[in-house]
């Protein structure tokens, strides 16, 4: 009888091929592997560090994805504190103009207070007055948070039974996405001033804590003659009819007391939020826009010319 040894070489041939396979996949694997946490972005990463905006308005969006909402705009050079990554998705801190709301009835304000305590269990801070708006992360029960204005459901008219909107400084906790093209690492670094801080109860007026915005003095128009200087803090708002060519903005005192604000570069990042703003009063607010229909209603309130401007955190 002849034996079957070709079947028996073939046999072992295949064996010997199949070991080959797997070991080269198993090496080719790891290689892959290596290199793709050796590439740029992934190497030594260290949670948080500070990073700049490398394009011009780039969209900063509540999740990790371009599907997800656009929650804020920011122009090159801005710098934000990155505290994590999703793929190619940096996790970042939101910024003082980044928008954030809670529910009224899920909050308890102390009264004389602008300071409010997540009364619910793991409440969604939104980027919208609206329950259908995208969540920016959730806080627990007993977090405070800055309250800074009061809004209705958005799209809706009011009710005496709705809740309302409260609407907040960052809170800590929550988060906003940018694509990692458009970040660069500037410092390992994080200074403490660009974190948000813990928010807590105070039994005293405290001064608030203020990041001056000079405005180079080539940007102010001829000199006129100057009322008084002042220091203001309320809300800047828009308004609806410009007051002049370069008069588009008011601070609100107290919901009382109201000035009239000229333009400067970047002013629009304040809208409805608190400021601090020091400034000098001009004599004349309608005197300079003397053409314009509005100029009747420029006149009820004071023109300041802004010197520094902050957000009141």
């Amino acid at each position: 009888m002849i034996p079957q040894t070709g079947g028996i070489i073939l046999s072992h041939r295949a064996k010997d091929l199949s070991s080959m396979f797997n070991k080269t996949f198993t090496i080719c694997s790891s290689v892959f592997l290596i290199f793709a946490f050796m590439s740029p972005g992934y190497a030594d990463e260290h949670f948080p560090f500070l990073a700049e905006v490398s394009k011009e308005s780039v969209n900063v969006r509540a999740g990790p994805n371009t599907n997800f909402e656009k929650v804020d705009k920011l122009d090159k050079g801005s710098q934000v504190v990155v505290l994590g990554r999703s793929f190619e998705w940096l996790k970042v801190q939101p910024m003082p103009t980044t928008k954030a709301y809670i529910r009224s009835d899920y909050l308890t304000v102390k009264e004389g207070q602008d300071i409010a305590e997540v009364s619910g269990d793991n409440v969604n801070v939104r980027c919208r007055a609206s329950s259908d708006a995208a969540s920016l992360g959730e806080v627990k029960k007993g977090t405070l948070v800055k309250v800074i204005g009061q809004v209705t459901e958005a799209g809706e008219a009011q009710k005496a039974a709705s809740p309302g909107w409260c609407r907040l400084l960052p809170v800590a906790g929550t988060a906003v996405w940018i694509h990692q093209d458009f970040l660069k690492e500037v410092s390992a670094d994080v200074p403490v001033s660009s974190l948000i801080p813990e928010v807590q109860w105070s039994s005293a007026v405290v001064t608030p804590t203020v990041k001056w915005q000079s405005v180079p003095v080539a940007q102010f128009p001829p000199k006129r003659e100057v009322v008084e200087t002042v220091s203001l803090q309320g809300k800047l708002q828009a308004l609806p009819q410009a007051a002049g060519d370069d008069v588009h903005y008011e601070i609100i005192i107290d919901d009382k007391n109201t000035y009239y604000l000229k333009d400067f570069p970047q002013i629009s990042r304040f809208v409805d939020a608190l400021v601090a703003v020091e400034g000098t009063v001009i004599s004349d607010p309608s005197s300079h826009a003397q053409d314009s229909p509005s100029s009747q209603k420029k006149s009820m309130y004071p023109l300041v010319q802004i010197n520094k401007i902050a957000l009141v955190l």
